[in-house]
């Protein structure tokens, strides 16, 4: 299989985790695959982002979506990036009481392909270094992080 399930119960115990193995173009949409996991883990669609752990996270792989049929210069539309969000309002500020809609901003990026100003300015490295160190706190192996790291040139950072 191309992805990885483990789950368990109890305070304090990891509750679910989801790797996904396979290559970004063989992956279905993000709202499909979580639907699919709830209907086995209902836990994801039951859980407020309070109860969440404050490490608990998402990434998600942008990749661009092209004209049919082509149009212009597409070199444009090579770039990618995978940003990653925190999934616990614990230590969000501008959670309003009773709001069901919590904001996910991006705490760390990655880019392949990227060129230009806007990504290699000081913000982009400064989340750069945040999702590297975040993955090593956790001790986490990330396969897109690898993927984006080992293809592009982070060093500009």
């Amino acid at each position: 299989s191309s992805e990885s399930v483990s789950a368990k119960q109890g305070a304090g115990c990891l509750n679910f985790q989801y790797n996904e193995w396979s290559s970004p173009y063989e992956r279905v949409p993000l709202a499909d695959k979580v639907a699919e996991l709830a209907q086995h883990y209902p836990c994801l669609t039951s859980l407020s982002s309070a109860q969440l752990s404050p490490s608990s996270w998402m990434s998600v792989a942008w990749y661009p979506i092209y004209h049919i049929p082509a149009r212009g210069n597409l070199k444009g539309l090579s770039t990618c990036f995978l940003t990653y969000h925190s999934l616990s309002s614990v230590f969000q500020d501008n959670v309003e009481e009773g709001r069901s809609v919590v904001g996910v901003s991006p705490f760390g990026l990655a880019t392949y392909r990227a060129e230009g100003k806007l990504w290699t300015s000081s913000r982009s490295s400064d989340l750069f270094w945040a999702a590297s160190s975040w993955l090593k706190q956790l001790r986490a192996y990330h396969p897109d992080f690898i993927f984006f790291t080992s293809h592009c040139r982070q060093s500009a950072f």
